[in-house]
């Protein structure tokens, strides 16, 4: 293997600390963590991570769930990263967080790096006819060198893996949150192989069994050997997890021997719905957007938004979007008369159910035509026209803004409170994270350190922002009901 100079390992470490993919891994770990507490992982997270995955990844099984969920996020911190860069490192929180393992217990994820690490793909090469001898093959392991020391998570690929890694043929675009929520190692395998095929179209060729058990992950338990068992043990399970949770709904039809009742072959029926992942990040959205229109655009106050809260069975977001539309109305066709109180007229819409009235669209087309459509249309619409990575650009921006928000009152505290902050910012996990990232000495932390730098400062005062609005929960203001609604 080609040594690697001192200087050259310091530039890939940067480039590794520096990419696209962990900024926005780190900002979405932030926040997650800012919301739910420590012991969050990725499953509670309200936005994405997503990464391309080669198909010749997908197609190896035979290894546990925390193994495939490793691999999954040692893909995607690499994807964005130059072919040429081999190493990698993570911090072991965010490295935890990423793959949904809330322990405390760094056992289990030592031997799911070991296991990881024995995992290969195998290239067989026929010998030209006639010439004697077995076939040819190569065995690459999926991830070379693997450790965990000073607080990271440390990894190296083989030059091959990173070319496949690079390589824009034949690959399946997943999400990090939907496969890191999977408890099942057959769900997550079934799931990965039924999205690489997606693009044929349902249902799925006829399989053999022995082959329908490699895309289960389920060919390695002898005891499945029996269809009854395997359908039982894995393909069961597997289905309805990914119901359940996935974008996918999947059912499966099985054929049997000629004359015989023993199932010798499958095939899986799939369509594309929305589960429980996949809604929850489509109402929260949606909840947003609600907020901010009400909050923003309406101004409604603290105590009507706590109402609507508390009276959610009544105030459904079909009734809360028809008065929106009905306020939106009568703020564009008021014919000479203005709305002062737009908070005041949408409460009054919403206690007594108001709509727009039919007969008054059709005369106010051309103006209504300017309005921008219902909710779930937006955001349904958001998805088709916006550039790749929406999700992350909108959490960084967030981040940036709130950080500078929440640093402006650090700054108007006095003294004794901000040096409370500095401390309280200096026991979190986000705070090890970047010192890490930056190569910062977490003993000379001070506030001089947050002037010079600033995704520090973002991330200190993005603290210091949620500490406030966690303080002021008790009084029930404005910042609980966003929490709520949130």
């Amino acid at each position: 293997m080609a040594k690697t100079k001192p200087g050259q390992a310091k530039t890939a470490v940067a480039q590794a600390r520096d990419s696209l993919s962990e900024q926005y891994a780190l900002q979405l770990f932030e926040d997650t963590i800012g919301r739910k507490g420590r012991s969050a992982t990725i499953a509670d997270a309200e936005s994405d991570l997503t990464f391309p995955k080669n198909n010749v990844f997908v197609d190896v099984s035979g290894i546990g769930l925390l193994a495939r969920r490793g691999l999954n996020v040692m893909n995607y911190l690499a994807g964005d990263a130059p072919v040429e860069q081999l190493d990698f490192d993570c911090d072991v929180d965010l490295f935890k967080f990423l793959i949904n393992y809330a322990s405390r217990n760094q056992k289990h994820l030592k031997d799911a790096l070991r296991e990881a690490q024995k995992t290969s793909i195998v290239v067989e090469r026929d010998r030209p006819e006639n010439a004697p001898g077995n076939p040819e093959f190569v065995s690459i392991p999926l991830v070379g060198m693997v450790g965990i020391a000073n607080g990271r998570v440390f990894f190296r690929f083989d030059p091959t893996i990173r070319k496949l890694h690079k390589d824009p043929r034949g690959y399946t675009l997943l999400s990090l949150r939907m496969t890191s929520n999977f408890k099942s190692v057959f769900a997550h395998s079934l799931y990965e192989k039924l999205k690489s095929v997606a693009y044929r179209g349902s249902p799925t060729e006829w399989l053999t069994v022995e082959a329908a058990r490699v895309w289960v992950g389920a060919q390695d338990s002898k005891f499945m050997d029996e269809f009854k068992m395997f359908r039982q043990r894995a393909l069961s399970v597997a289905i309805e997890q990914i119901n359940e949770l996935s974008d996918l709904h999947v059912e499966y039809e099985t054929r049997n021997v000629p004359g015989s009742k023993k199932v010798s072959h499958i095939r899986f029926v799939f369509r594309v719905q929305e589960g429980e992942m996949t809604q929850s990040m489509r109402l929260t959205e949606v909840r947003k957007t609600i907020y901010d229109t009400l909050r923003g655009e309406f101004g409604v106050g603290a105590i009507d938004l706590q109402a609507i809260t508390m009276n959610a069975e009544k105030f459904t977001p079909e009734r809360i979007q028809a008065a929106i539309d009905f306020v939106r109305h009568r703020m564009t066709t008021g014919r000479g008369k203005k709305v002062q109180f737009p908070g005041r007229l949408f409460m009054k819409a919403l206690q007594e159910g108001w709509t727009v009235p039919t007969a008054e669209v059709q005369d106010a087309q051309p103006a209504a035509a300017r309005r921008k459509p219902a909710v779930a249309t937006q955001v349904a619409s958001a998805s088709v026209v916006e550039e790749p990575n929406p999700l992350a650009e909108a959490l960084r921006q967030e981040f940036v803004r709130d950080g500078e928000q929440g640093f402006k009152l650090y700054l108007a505290s006095d003294a004794e409170k901000r040096r409370e902050q500095l401390a309280s910012f200096a026991r979190t996990a986000h705070f090890r994270v970047l010192c890490s990232q930056l190569q910062l000495d977490k003993k000379s932390f001070s506030e001089e350190t947050l002037h010079s730098n600033e995704r520090l400062r973002h991330a200190f005062g993005k603290h210091v922002l949620n500490a406030r609005k966690k303080a002021a929960r008790k009084g029930q203001d404005t910042s609980q009901v966003e929490m709520v609604l949130s």
